[in-house]
This record gives structure tokens, C-alpha cells and sequence, in this order.
């Protein structure tokens, strides 16, 4: 499934993830099911938090259709929450 493809938001936001190369982006929610999702969930798993910020304010990601939705967790709160396995995430950065 490449949605980066799909919606050209997430190819976008992965473009600007690079300048970061601690953070990984994670797909999950409604997209994996849906071709018409209501929003698209990110997961951004950090280290530097000043890196999620800086990412953050590169683009209007709440406002584009559907909604980028993003949710930031630090990578020992992921590994914790098991959140990538419990949701069935998909990668979208970096690509495996």
C-alpha cells in the first residue's frame, strides 16, 4: 500500500522529516482501511523534541483534506505503549 502515493500530504511531510533524521513517521487509523479516510493519523516517534517542533511548523498539516492528524510520542513512551504494534501502523519514514 504506498500511501505516500495516495495522498500527496504524506509524501510531503516525509520530505520535510528528512531534515531530521532521528524521526520516524508511522501511519495507522482509518487510511489503512479506507480510500476516503476522515483524517490521516501520523505517528512521529522522536528523540529531539526541538525536531517534532521544527517539523511541526513546516507546514499547515491540520488543515489540508482529509486532515493530517498527528500524534508525537518519544521512542521508550512508543516501546512502552507498544503503540506501532497495537495499531498496526504502517511505516511511511524512514522507508524500510
Amino acid at each position: 500500500m504506498d500511501l505516500r502515493n495516495r495522498w500527496s500530504i504524506l509524501n510531503e511531510l516525509c520530505r520535510c522529516a528528512e531534515r531530521f533524521p532521528g524521526l520516524e513517521l508511522w501511519a495507522f487509523g482509518s487510511m489503512l482501511r479506507s480510500e476516503k479516510p476522515n483524517d490521516l493519523d501520523i505517528l512521529i516517534v522522536y528523540n529531539d523534541r526541538a525536531d517534532l517542533v521544527a517539523l511541526r511548523a513546516m507546514g499547515f498539516w491540520e488543515v489540508t483534506v482529509p486532515a493530517v492528524d498527528i500524534i508525537a510520542m518519544t521512542f521508550d513512551e512508543e516501546h512502552h505503549y507498544k503503540f506501532i504494534e497495537l495499531t498496526g501502523a504502517l511505516r511511511l519514514y524512514p522507508a524500510v
